[in-house]
């Protein structure tokens, strides 16, 4: 079985639970679909299921970002901007480097890991999807602005994440030793052409 014949059944299941619960209220869905892809894992069929990064950084992660970012309300974000991207970069920044700090030093304990090799692990950790929590906010009441900021910085914080995560996971590839100028240089980089790139295109 070719790629593409997983990748259909995979959609084909994908779509089936979002069918069955169209309104998100009978089942978390994403808990049921992450049963089922773990389920599938068993299945000879998928035992050589793979796809190769450039898939995932170019097909899957720009659909997620964009299911995410459509509905978002263009006047909640600017009313915000300015707390919502504060959050997704420096806070995002802070928190991957305090949790690097934590897991270099814990894994002193047990098995020692480079400064770069920490960072990449709390890059991957750091990002959350607050789906549960927006969905609380949302059916209180008088809480409109937490929601937004919450949501907003949500939407951003994956953008961060994967410039993050590919800036150290090069330096963790090629053997180099961790530099913070090196890795703020290519940071504002690739962020600033990121947003370039937005601009001229959207």
């Amino acid at each position: 079985m070719t790629i593409l014949h997983q990748l259909l059944i995979l959609l084909l299941v994908s779509i089936a639970v979002l069918v069955l619960d169209i309104k998100q209220k009978y089942f978390p869905v994403l808990v049921v679909l992450a049963l089922i892809g773990i389920g599938l894992s068993f299945i000879t069929i998928f035992s050589d299921f793979s796809v190769a990064s450039d898939v995932l950084y170019e097909v899957f992660i720009p659909g997620l970002l964009f299911v995410s970012v459509y509905p978002f309300s263009a006047k909640a974000f600017k009313s915000n901007a300015l707390v919502i991207i504060t959050f997704a970069t420096v806070g995002i920044l802070s928190t991957v480097f305090l949790l690097g700090i934590g897991i270099y030093y814990a894994s002193a304990l047990i098995h020692p890991l480079a400064w770069n090799v920490s960072l990449l692990l709390a890059a991957i950790l750091v990002p959350t999807d607050p789906v549960s929590v927006v969905n609380i906010l949302k059916k209180s009441n008088g809480v409109d602005e937490v929601t937004d900021i919450v949501e907003g910085e949500s939407m951003l914080n994956d953008g961060t994440s994967i410039v993050m995560f590919t800036i150290v996971l090069s330096m963790v590839e090629t053997g180099g030793g961790f530099s913070i100028l090196h890795f703020l240089q290519e940071f504002l980089i690739v962020a600033a052409g990121g947003v370039g790139v937005g601009l001229l295109t959207g």
